[in-house]
């Protein structure tokens, strides 16, 4: 558990998720549209960070037997590179830095209480686990594109009714302690202080679920997005490279091509209809023959815009046809 001190909190206002926390003797505050915390957890590829977690794990062990303040600092500097890898691990941080001053205090004596190693090891196979459950929770109760006319609450009843005899594949919702407080001077909200990461994920799950978040799968992606707006939205905002961008971005940028590729492609076509066109003028191609070439010449721009064929072999065709 937690200090009775911790300044970590969480809250929602105006559609998006803030998370207040101290470092260093100064006020930290983060915050992001709702639920993308919980949705980028979702799909974070939890074991390629399970090594800091096993490292923090073993470097506890030898703190237990051995008292060495080396191995303090291994787990403080593994639990600050997490940090980095997700607001929820921001927690993970604050937590552990206050259990390590009291372990230190005590000399690191009885510290196993204190600094229980299970409680790291065990978070990337739960959160392996949760984010298994989270992905069924969201198609089975939130997805848009699901057709079933029923509430929420029906689905949330369905649902605990099919899976609830299969306890780890439905998600279960465990006690949270909430409290309305001023939060800044333009802000009275309904807070979480977590207790432990696993409060984090709870509180937004709750609050996808009590919201009624309308959730839709990206179609450039594949993951779970929410739909805040424009209910035809296809695209999720959610960053996918290092250069910040997002699926939305991403999709105008291949839509912009297509859209190019497809205005070439008529452009070569409108080009040879019109030369051919003037050849029934010329006397060179009867009307039938024209018309049959045309037909033809509209079911190969087709297939060029599907992309069943290049638009050079097109434009051969064009040329040679």
């Amino acid at each position: 558990m937690t200090d009775a001190g911790s300044t970590f909190m969480t809250y929602i206002k105006n559609g998006r998720e803030y998370f207040v926390y101290e470092e260093h003797g100064r006020e930290i505050k983060k915050d992001f549209p709702f639920p993308e915390s919980l949705l980028t957890l979702m799909y974070l590829d939890i074991w390629s960070l399970e090594p800091h977690f096993r490292t923090i794990d073993r470097a506890l062990m030898k703190l237990y037997s051995e008292k060495d303040g080396r191995y303090d600092e291994i787990v403080w500097r593994t639990l600050e590179l997490l940090a980095g890898k997700h607001v929820y691990f921001e927690f993970l941080k604050q937590d552990w830095e206050q259990r390590l001053d009291r372990a230190r205090a005590a000399g690191y004596q009885k510290c196993m209480d204190l600094l229980p190693h299970k409680a790291i090891s065990h978070i990337p196979s739960n959160i392996d686990t949760i984010q298994k459950q989270l992905k069924l929770l969201f198609a089975e109760v939130l997805d848009v594109d699901v057709k079933d006319k029923r509430s929420v609450p029906e689905k949330m009843v369905s649902y605990y009714d099919y899976y609830g005899k299969r306890p780890l594949d439905v998600y279960q919702f465990q006690p949270l302690t909430l409290n309305l407080e001023v939060v800044d001077v333009t802000t009275f909200a309904e807070v979480l202080r977590p207790t432990t990461i696993y409060d984090l994920i709870d509180y937004a799950v709750r609050e996808c679920v009590r919201r009624e978040l309308r959730m839709r799968v990206c179609k450039h992606c594949g993951r779970y997005f929410a739909i805040s707006k424009r209910l035809t939205a296809e695209y999720c905002d959610l960053p996918i490279d290092d250069k910040g961008r997002t699926c939305k971005d991403v999709a105008a940028g291949i839509q912009w091509t297509r859209r190019s590729q497809e205005d070439e492609v008529f452009t070569a076509y409108r080009r040879e209809y019109k030369k051919r066109f003037g050849w029934i003028r010329a006397g060179k191609i009867d009307k039938d023959s024209f018309y049959a070439w045309g037909e033809r010449a509209r079911e190969k721009k087709e297939e060029c815009e599907a992309g069943t064929i290049s638009q050079a072999e097109f434009e051969r065709w064009l040329k040679e046809s």
